[in-house]
């Protein structure tokens, strides 16, 4: 099979299983118990009222017909008004995008290169590599919500070394670097918190991709030409665990948003996953919808990179084994 028709069947299969995905949170979310109306309404607002905000939505028509007009609007890009924020919902992601990208990239960035060193390092030991291995199970097993609780109480509440909430700080008018420095103050927190765990999963990896690199006989050849252990260590076989690292990165994306949405929510991180919170609390559909939306787009994108990526590192099973 050709690289286009490989493209085309890969887009076709995402694109499928996006909507099937989005489908099935579609009627979720409008099966769930409550809804737009009582939130917005409050918990002592009249029938009456509650029903003047369902029509006012258009939220009274047969739920078939609303998910025949939820697909309408999305094929011509529209993400729908916000009933909470009266907002549209297009431009409510667009501002909590970015937040959300720089935690996520900085926490995958510190993860995946302390979580290399650590997993090549530790397969060259004995004792201390098992140390090493044992704390990363323990670390990966921690909630990361837990994890975030006793950052934010220890090191920001108790000895308050770092703020515990938002991404500036409001009170001072900041300019320049300033404003930086101030960011990366206030992430150092969340992003501690949610680079844990992750560290903990990319050790696991690269120990048990290094502990079998080191066992190949090109570790042996090269220590009988001569060649220190630790050259070989870090100039072949972080070489060839590199790769590896790279697949499971693509792979980790939807449990790296999970957290994200967990650690933005115990912070106050102005980003998508404190928006998702808001919109569940507030019933707010048309946000439910489209950030669900573009993390099902994020992680089907990123499965489907992974899988071939997986297949150029294997190229005696062929891209058909791993393009759905």
């Amino acid at each position: 099979m050709s690289a286009l028709a490989l493209a085309v069947r890969a887009t076709a299969s995402g694109v499928l299983a996006w909507l099937v995905i989005q489908s099935a949170i579609f009627f979720l979310v409008h099966a769930a118990p409550g809804g737009p109306a009582a939130a917005l309404a409050g918990d002592y607002a009249t029938k009456e009222t509650q029903a003047a905000i369902t029509r006012s939505f258009a939220l009274d028509r047969p739920v078939p017909v609303q998910f025949a007009t939820f697909l309408q609007r999305m094929a011509q890009g529209d993400w729908g008004i916000s009933y909470h924020f009266r907002r549209p919902v297009g431009e409510l992601i667009a501002e909590r995008l970015l937040p959300t990208f720089v935690l996520m990239a900085a926490a995958l960035a510190i993860s995946v290169v302390a979580g290399r060193w650590l997993g090549i390092w530790a397969a060259s030991k004995s004792s201390a590599g098992t140390i090493v291995v044992v704390a990363a199970a323990v670390a990966y097993a921690l909630p990361v919500f837990w994890i975030g609780q006793l950052l934010l109480l220890g090191m920001g509440l108790e000895l308050r070394w770092f703020p515990v909430s938002g991404i500036t700080d409001p009170r001072h008018e900041l300019t320049g670097w300033s404003v930086g420095l101030d960011m990366l103050w206030h992430a150092a927190l969340p992003v501690t918190a949610l680079a844990i765990p992750q560290t903990a999963f990319f050790v696991t990896i690269a120990f048990a991709k290094a502990r079998e690199e080191i066992a190949k006989g090109y570790v042996r050849a090269a220590e009988a030409r001569g060649i220190p252990f630790r050259a070989i260590l870090w100039g072949h076989v972080a070489r060839n665990v590199s790769p590896q690292i790279a697949t499971a990165v693509l792979n980790r994306m939807g449990m790296l948003f999970t957290g994200a949405v967990l650690i933005e929510t115990l912070f106050s991180w102005p980003g998508l996953g404190r928006l998702l919170a808001s919109a569940i609390l507030n019933r707010d559909h048309p946000v439910l919808l489209g950030v669900f939306g573009l993390i099902t787009a994020a992680v089907i994108v990123s499965s489907i990179l992974a899988n071939v990526m997986q297949a150029r590192l294997d190229p005696r099973l062929g891209l058909e084994r791993y393009v759905p």
